[in-house]
């Protein structure tokens, strides 16, 4: 054996010692990933609470399992919950009456401006000008995320207000944008669904859900449990919707986990153990325990 060769061969007897040395130690890496697992289980009501836990402690033997792959989201769940399909509240900074003021413009402004768009995107379609329409509504489509960023942005900013008085007027009036914009998303996705638009249709019945579930959020930080539990439904029931339009196994699964987390939230504002609770809280499991209709092929 030449000299060179017994030195090839050395160097790959290290480089495979070496590399069975790292597997350990990148599985413990990859194991660690289960400890960011956290659904936020001690806001949570009574036997609520008890089920988050539970849930939270599967989640993480599965991890484990699975030497570090996160498999599936918390159902039951409180506020910044990971992982999870639910959108948050982030605490907001110190604006000032300025910001506040170019906030509430910003997200007006472009409310306005989407509903410019699309008013001139149907009439497109009415004149028989289908192309210039479907680009004026995914110009739609383009700025609702915008919008919804920015509707979060002011919601923040709402809620740090100190005086109350203004702080209330201030939320009703976000409160109704939302719930127009809601409605709004709704009748453009029906819109969509009958010049058959279906990609846009769904897109807007998204859309329209998230912002059910901002309100949701909304109410649940103002204490109104009745109304955020009512805004959780139709929310859950967006989802619900998208699942049941979804082919790819993962959208399809993505939807399932969000209409379920969407009930259970709705069971969880409700507090209570009996009627309605109860009630959502098993929609939340039924659809939890969903398996993938087959045939399932990709849209």
């Amino acid at each position: 054996m030449s000299a060179q060769l017994r030195t090839a061969l050395s160097l790959l007897q290290a480089g495979i010692f070496l590399a069975l040395l790292n597997m350990p130690m990148a599985q413990a890496q990859d194991v660690q990933q289960c400890e960011k697992i956290n659904c936020r289980c001690d806001g949570l009501w009574s036997t609520w609470g008890q089920a988050c836990s539970e849930q939270e402690n599967q989640l993480r033997e599965q991890c484990v399992q699975n030497e570090g792959k996160i498999s599936n989201y918390c159902r039951w769940q409180g506020q910044g919950a990971y992982p999870s399909v639910l959108g948050t509240l982030k605490p907001a900074k110190n604006f000032s009456a300025e910001q506040l003021e170019q906030a509430r413009t910003a997200f007006q402004s472009k409310l306005w401006s989407m509903q410019q768009d699309f008013t001139s995107s149907q009439e497109l379609y009415g004149q028989g000008d289908s192309k210039s329409a479907a680009a004026l509504a995914k110009r739609v489509d383009r700025q609702a995320d915008s919008a919804i960023s920015q509707g979060l942005v002011l919601l923040a900013i709402h809620r740090q207000l100190e005086d109350e008085e203004a702080r209330t007027a201030a939320l009703a009036e976000l409160r109704g944008a939302l719930s127009d914009q809601e409605n709004r998303f709704l009748a453009w996705s029906a819109a969509m669904g009958e010049q058959n638009n279906m990609k846009l249709s769904r897109r807007f019945s998204r859309y329209s859900g998230n912002q059910a579930e901002f309100q949701a959020l909304l109410f649940d930080a103002l204490g109104d449990f009745d109304s955020a539990s009512r805004a959780w439904q139709r929310a859950a029931n967006r989802a619900e919707q998208l699942m049941e339009a979804s082919k790819k196994p993962r959208i399809w699964k993505f939807y399932r986990a969000q209409a379920a987390s969407r009930y259970a939230k709705a069971a969880t504002s409700e507090r209570s153990l009996n009627g309605s609770g109860q009630g959502l809280a098993q929609q939340a499991d039924d659809l939890w325990a969903l398996s993938l209709p087959t045939p399932a092929t990709p849209e």
